[in-house]
């Protein structure tokens, strides 16, 4: 059995019963994901296929191992008890990679997005190539004890709709059709998705039910921003929405590795906040920790870094706000030790900028997954791409 996307209704004159089939199976997994049902009774309601639909597609993804039979509850009219039915998470592997990170890394995840096994890999020249990419996969593959439902990469950059890197300055790459070569020289369906979105994606599933929107902003070699409104990353037009790091905040500041001149990230990333501390030092010749900086820079001098650096970053998302009215803000810095003095700076430029009525709502966090906020993204994108399933 096979829950790959079913075809485009672009590509078909009418859906066939393959697509369904497909549509339905992964109804089933959202409803049982989603916790809106535990039985096959819940679901006939949950999803409005008949009982004997349920029961036939249920026994398909039983037979899948996707799904168990997990004993039974009373039930409240007095007949018969009602088999309940969870997800076996442990059914399938996800691969995942993030590429903003230094050096590059990935893990092994379960259907719940459980971190089974870690790996990293230190590109010989600094940054990845797409050589690295498959070597870092490679060995996470090995590690895999049970089949492996696809890969998710999390990278810089702008990546189109078919996961090809169209722009990724800070890797060097220009129009890298990085899914279709990892899924042809690995053999797995590969999800690529800029790095920002695929945590945005990851981080919306730690909020309340009822929130739909918000804006993470991801400092690291480079500014990453992804988007989600009503549930769903906001992409743009081309893929490009979220390239906040690259819009000129002072035409007369330092150069940017895209050409262009004062980019918010040659203010607001780490490499800006290294070189900005520490009178430009070299940032890759120490740790990416606020400890490891303020032991050459001083503290005073740290602080006031990571401060100058969000309030560049506060004044960019203040208008991000005043369009779109979105009010919940995560932030999020590589440089460990620095999200609490970030979410300050940023959360005081935002209320010195807006109106009063739009700060009060306003509230600006830094993000609950931590580190694996990439990973645990990339992972969530596969299973939607792959089973349907939308982890809320």
């Amino acid at each position: 059995m096979s829950l790959a996307p079913i075809r485009s209704t672009t590509d078909l004159p009418k859906a066939t019963k393959r697509d369904a089939r497909v549509r339905n199976l992964r109804t089933i997994l959202q409803a049982l994901y989603s916790g809106r049902a535990s039985t096959r009774a819940e679901l006939s309601r949950a999803t409005g296929l008949t009982r004997a639909a349920v029961s036939n597609l249920v026994s398909e993804l039983i037979d899948e191992s996707l799904i168990n039979e997990a004993g039974t509850s009373a039930n409240p009219l007095g007949g018969k008890p009602a088999t309940l039915l969870t997800v076996n998470e442990a059914a399938r592997t996800i691969v995942v990679i993030d590429l903003g990170h230094r050096p590059i890394r990935g893990a092994l995840l379960d259907l719940a997005g459980t971190v089974l096994h870690r790996e990293s890999h230190s590109p010989a020249n600094g940054r990845p190539s797409v050589d690295d990419v498959v070597a870092l996969a490679s060995r996470l593959l090995a590690s895999a004890t049970t089949p492996v439902l696809g890969i998710g990469v999390g990278t810089p950059g702008v990546v189109d709709a078919n996961g090809t890197v169209v722009e990724a300055s800070n890797l060097g790459w220009h129009d890298v059709p990085l899914a279709d070569l990892l899924t042809e020289r690995l053999g797995h369906p590969t999800v690529v998705t800029n790095d920002a979105h695929a945590a945005a994606l990851g981080e919306l599933r730690l909020f309340e039910t009822d929130a739909d929107s918000l804006v993470l902003v991801e400092l690291g070699e480079g500014v990453g921003t992804g988007l989600v409104l009503a549930s769903s990353i906001h992409r743009g037009d081309h893929g490009a929405a979220g390239e906040l790091g690259h819009v000129v905040v002072d035409p007369e500041g330092p150069l940017c590795r895209c050409g262009k001149q004062g980019c918010l990230e040659t203010f607001a990333s780490v490499p800006a906040i290294i070189r900005r501390a520490a009178g430009g030092l070299d940032p890759d010749s120490i740790p990416w920790t606020r400890e490891a900086v303020a032991g050459v820079a001083g503290t005073a001098a740290t602080d006031e870094a990571i401060a100058f650096a969000g309030r560049h970053l506060g004044a960019a998302l203040a208008h991000v706000v005043g369009i779109l009215d979105v009010t919940r803000i995560v932030v999020t810095a590589e440089l460990e030790g620095a999200d609490d003095a970030l979410v300050t700076a940023v959360d005081g430029e935002l209320r010195r900028r807006l109106l009063r009525a739009t700060a009060e709502h306003v509230t600006v966090e830094a993000t609950r997954i931590g580190p694996d906020l990439v990973l645990a993204g990339a992972g969530a994108a596969v299973l939607a791409d792959q089973l349907g399933v939308v982890l809320r």
